[in-house]
């Protein structure tokens, strides 16, 4: 009797657990309840709100055709696994409505066709890479670590390796596994919009002309509808832009039109500043027997952005963190030539010191200024939001206008006798919130009564949440121009020290802030951190790990069975 109850009690408790189970389903099913786990540290697979919301609103299939299907080294591997974990949790959250492969480009083509293959990757925007591989004899290949998304006919390439220079390998795979989500999120908005929206370059004030601004506008026009809108020829700026761009003015703004730009911003405009605030450029250094004095362009500016909670100082940068110019040294053997030799430049900083916690400048490679003043944010009644974007490395220092800029200071050993100690410096600013237009109880009864009859406009002495980007140097935007063939060279490319920056990036991120409305590019700020072995402790005592490895399971195998056994008969025995 006593062995049949406990059977019957077994039988019981199977039967109790198998309904459970089944209830739960049941449950869970009609309730459309779902969650999933994260155990990792930094939240790796937990999708961003703004994401999830994203892939919620699905109306129609995504398909996504990955390229990293084949032999690759490790980091690849790693980079493919990561793509595939990463398209699992948008396909759990889309309800199945995104589907994906991975495929081989080459796979069964030989010889010319490869070509052919490469050449129509290349037209869809697909980027290819050289592999080198040394392990059993020099071997190379072209791969495309990319992907193609299609979405009701439109399709969208984005690529999953983002390399930049001064990285390491492990470093650059890290990054781009951190980013997989906003690459592929961001793409699916694009896919998903309608209409592009529409980005405006404000003349007539001096500003960069289109030529030095080809190689961003050209970038921005795969994704932008992208104009030039001279302030001085319209009543307002039209809302259809979402962004206004000031490129380098050099003469001054009437209040006519800084009403123009301020009324912009009230009603939801969107603003990237790139403003030199001291008249200095290398032609003034070459043209003037290697030095100039470098005055207040007078742009009148500065009580506008001090409303809204940024002032770009009158003065100058120099920084240790430098690239270089080339100065004449003498002449050559035969006395024909010039001689020129680099010297460092500091007036020309590198920015290293990117805000790790903003989306614009999280994990951005080396930026290029030159002649970068230093930007202080002020505190105002408006609850703003004021974020450091970009700073000068530590070893910088400032001068105040007016400041005589001359070639023949650096040709002596800076490091003994000039003593870089000020500090870093903020060169980008972002602002966000409400903020409180620069003629508020300034507008007379004529006024209000022209801006009346506009009908897409209206007055406003508050605006709307909005937000905008101050940067204190308008050549960060600028490409160069080779002087033989007028060709447009790439934007951050500098030619004396044989080097692409990363300019083009920030511009780019920065404009991708300012046009996001959902907050997609919440998820580049997303971190993947190393965890690498010790790679001279794995030496010394990866045997002995290995032996650990290997037997401790088994012998706590044994050793449960072992009691197991002995506690049940002693129990039932």
């Amino acid at each position: 009797p006593m062995k049949s109850s406990q059977k019957a009690q077994s039988i019981l408790k199977v039967i109790v657990l198998i309904s459970i189970l089944i209830v739960a389903n049941v449950v869970a099913a009609g309730l459309m309840f779902y969650e999933r786990i994260d155990l990792t540290k930094e939240k790796r697979f937990t999708l961003t709100e703004p994401t999830k919301n994203l892939l919620y609103d699905l109306d129609d299939v995504v398909y996504v055709q990955v390229y990293l299907e084949g032999e690759f080294p490790a980091g690849f591997k790693r980079l493919r696994n990561s793509t595939l974990e990463m398209l699992n949790e948008f396909r759990a959250y889309s309800g199945n409505m995104l589907e994906y492969e991975f495929v081989d480009p080459f796979d069964g083509v030989d010889g010319k066709d490869r070509m052919r293959v490469v050449e129509q990757l290349m037209e869809k925007g697909l980027t290819p890479q050289n592999l080198i591989q040394n392990e059993e004899g020099y071997s190379e290949k072209v791969i495309f670590p990319s992907a193609m998304l299609s979405y009701k006919g439109r399709e969208q390439p984005i690529a999953l390796l983002d390399e930049q220079q001064g990285r390491g390998a492990e470093e650059t795979l890290n990054n781009s596994i951190g980013k997989l989500e906003y690459q592929i999120a961001n793409a699916i908005q694009k896919l998903q919009r309608k209409t592009r929206p529409a980005v405006a370059f404000i003349t007539g004030h001096g500003e960069l002309e289109s030529k030095k601004m080809r190689d961003m506008e050209v970038a921005l026009s795969k994704f932008y509808v992208v104009k030039r809108l001279n302030l001085k020829e319209v009543l307002y700026i039209p809302p259809k832009y979402q962004v206004a761009i000031v490129a380098k003015p050099t003469q001054p703004f009437e209040d006519s039109n800084k009403f123009k730009l301020d009324q912009y911003i009230m009603n939801g405009g969107r603003m990237l500043w790139l403003i030199d605030n001291m008249a200095s450029s290398i032609d003034s250094l070459m043209n003037n027997n290697g030095s100039f004095i470098a005055m207040d362009y007078g742009l009148k500016l500065e009580d506008q952005l001090f409303r809204y909670g940024a002032r770009i100082n009158f003065d100058l940068v120099q920084d240790r963190q430098c690239t270089v110019i080339p100065l004449a040294t003498g002449f050559d053997q035969y006395g024909n030539a010039t001689n020129f030799q680099p010297f460092e430049w500091p007036y020309f900083p590198v920015l290293t010191n990117g805000n790790p916690k903003h989306p614009i400048s999280k994990n951005i490679g080396p930026i290029l200024t030159r002649f970068a003043s230093t930007i202080d944010t002020i505190k105002t009644k408006d609850r703003i939001k004021k974020s450091v974007l970009l700073r000068t490395s530590p070893r910088s220092r400032i001068f105040s206008s007016p400041i005589k800029v001359d070639v023949n200071d650096m040709r002596q050993n800076i490091d003994a006798n000039i003593n870089f100690s000020t500090g870093s410096v903020p060169i980008a600013v972002a602002l966000e919130g409400e903020f409180t237009s620069l003629f508020k109880n300034r507008i007379d009864e004529s006024t209000m009564q022209m801006i009346d009859t506009l009908e897409d406009v209206s007055y406003r002495e508050k605006s709307k949440a909005t937000k905008m980007v101050v940067v204190s140097d308008g050549d960060i935007i600028r490409n160069g121009i080779d002087g033989k063939t007028g060709r447009t060279t790439p934007l951050g490319y500098y030619k004396y020290a044989d080097q692409i920056f990363s300019n083009k990036a920030f511009l780019l991120n920065a404009i991708e802030w300012l046009t996001d409305d959902f907050g997609i590019i919440e998820a580049r700020s997303k971190d993947v951190k190393l965890r690498l072995l010790d790679k001279q402790r794995v030496a010394l005592e990866g045997g002995k790990w290995q032996m650990l490895n290997l037997v401790l399971p088994i012998l706590l195998v044994v050793f449960f069975g072992i009691g197991y056994n002995f506690f049940r008969r002693r129990k039932y025995t």
